[in-house]
């Protein structure tokens, strides 16, 4: 474990003193320092960025975001429109927005009923966010139905789902929670009913939007955070901006950090959850760069243990590709058995980013199986589940027809394609994915026993998903530990202001979406969307809100 990671998860060093000795807050010399430069923001090769706070200003703004995705452009958004003339400056790390909002469903969760839905996020929280961030959230899923129509989503070309009166009528991800029926889910420009003619996805919507308010707000791309300049006193001026000649940009009001997880920094996957080799299914340079800078400004930092994930998705056999869908239902796992690298089923197998049956409202959840975001029931609880670098999904020629991998175009198999591999026996089958024979063998035939007695005795997976492997060719498939996003970072007040580790806002601070999310155990679908939404205009709204 590096130094940087200690940094991160123990007591903060006296950053105050620090700053008063020193009175700069260079966080990307402080990453160098722990050997982390490869993953941290680089400042140029011809010299030193100067971060202190008594430097000059290149630039300045009212209000300058961090990170364009949802959370992002809700931010600059709202800056634009109910800040009276306030300026934004929203920079992107990449030539275009390249963290997991371009990549993801679209779908947000809203509520009618604030109280009910905040009771509900109470308990998949299990104390692990305080209540009033959580009733603050519920609070903004009331709002932002009406708000991205305010903003011009046009309500013919979204898909809503109204939130629930009757308890049966909901199939929450946690249905067995009490008020897990009180809410709804919209996306924009995903009717399929019509033809949608305007934007297709909230991402794309709200890039539009920002767009039409280029007179408050100026977008840059190819504009990666280098650092945060902070003062004596510890508030945040502005930052430390750009790819080959960064520029000293001040924040006259505050700064929103919207950067994402750290997705794509190995290291911290495997210091905080012990899946360095898992592989995302999007958020390509969701790095950890804005973790290390906030840990050197003394911010304190929650949830680094929890994600969306983990499930075995199949892959081609280099390991290079996914060969289904990430998300992707049916759940192609469902027609065959998974198997670890000693030729053994190991965990309830059939698995995907949210699959699961409709359990009677406020039932044991104890009891019941599934996967939801990767979380599956284990020991009576709900963790995510650290999952081996390798296993393999084993599936017969029944199973191919229903779904497990999906057709080619040009009809060639999976073997043909490098996706699988097949055989027309287990035993050579087994050969080839270099597990032990007999014990392949065994647990094919354990398996296609339970198919015949209609219960799965060993991890009770449902009546529906028992598929026997039985009819030759077989076919093995690479899976490996997948996942949508991790929550951990700065810790976040309900007002969106980025906390120290003695629980006081870092004045200038903020922060929204999944940089820091508020989601700190169980997780509702949906909710990461709407978590980009309302904390991006709550801490849009509270930057605002200081005197320039």
């Amino acid at each position: 474990m590096s130094n940087r990671e200690i940094d991160l998860r123990g007591p903060a060093q006296s950053r105050r003193g620090f700053v008063k000795a020193a009175g700069v807050a260079l966080a990307g010399a402080g990453v160098a320092a722990f050997g982390l430069a490869g993953c941290a923001p680089q400042a140029p090769a011809s010299g030193k960025v100067d971060a202190s706070a008594d430097g000059t200003w290149d630039e300045e703004f009212d209000v300058v975001v961090v990170g364009a995705g949802i959370a992002g452009h809700a931010a600059a958004l709202t800056v634009a429109t109910e800040g009276n003339g306030a300026t934004c400056l929203l920079i992107e790390k990449g030539s275009s927005p390249s963290g997991n909002s371009p990549f993801c469903k679209g779908d947000a969760i809203w509520t009618k009923e604030p109280e009910k839905l905040a009771s509900y996020l109470k308990q998949l929280a299990h104390g692990t966010t305080p209540d009033d961030v959580l009733e603050a959230y519920a609070q903004g899923c009331s709002e932002i139905y009406d708000w991205v129509l305010e903003m011009g989503a046009s309500k013919d070309e979204m898909s809503i789902t109204e939130p629930a009166t009757d308890p049966e009528e909901r199939n929450a991800e946690y249905h067995e929670y009490e008020n897990s029926y009180a809410f709804g889910y919209f996306a924009i420009g995903k009717n399929s009913k019509v033809e949608v003619k305007g934007p297709n996805h909230v991402q794309v919507f709200l890039e539009q939007a920002v767009a039409q308010h280029a007179d408050v707000v100026e977008y840059r791309t190819s504009t990666p955070l280098v650092d945060l300049v902070q003062d004596e006193s510890g508030a945040v001026l502005g930052v430390v901006a750009g790819e080959r000649s960064p520029k000293r940009i001040r924040a006259k009001r505050g700064v929103i950090m919207c950067l994402g997880g750290f997705e794509h920094s190995p290291e911290m996957m495997q210091n905080y959850l012990g899946q360095g080799a898992a592989v995302p299914a999007a958020g390509l340079l969701n790095t950890g760069d804005g973790h290390r800078i906030c840990a050197e400004l003394g911010a304190d930092f929650w949830h680094m243990n929890n994600v969306a994930g983990f499930w075995m998705a199949g892959r081609d056999l280099q390991n290079t590709a996914y060969t289904n869908p990430p998300i992707f239902k049916p759940a192609p796992k469902g027609f065959g058995i998974t198997v670890g690298v000693n030729g053994r089923r190991f965990y309830m197998d059939w698995d995907g980013y949210n699959v699961r049956e409709k359990y009677p409202y406020m039932s044991d959840i104890s009891l019941h199986v599934g996967s939801r975001h990767g979380h599956m029931q284990f020991g009576g609880e709900w963790p995510h589940l650290p999952m081996p670098s390798k296993a393999w999904f084993v599936f017969d020629a029944q199973g191919l027809a229903q779904g497990a991998i999906p057709p080619s175009a040009d009809g060639s198999t999976p073997d043909a394609k490098g996706y699988a591999h097949a055989a027309n026996t287990i035993e050579e089958l087994a050969a080839k994915m270099e597990v032990p024979v007999d014990e392949l063998t065994r647990t094919v035939s354990q398996w296609n026993e339970c198919c015949a007695h209609g219960e799965d005795v060993y991890f009770h997976r449902p009546a529906s998903t028992l598929v026997p492997v039985s009819e030759p060719p077989f076919y093995a498939q690479l899976c490996a530990p997948s996942f949508l996003n991790t929550d951990g970072g700065p810790v976040r007040s309900a007002s969106g202001a980025i906390l120290d580790y003695e629980g006081n806002p870092i004045p200038g601070l903020y922060s929204a979406g999944e940089f820091g999310s508020i989601w700190g155990h169980y997780y509702e679908g949906g909710g990461n969307v709407a978590e980009c939404l309302v904390f991006g205009r709550i801490s849009a709204k509270s930057a605002v809100a200081n005197q320039a």
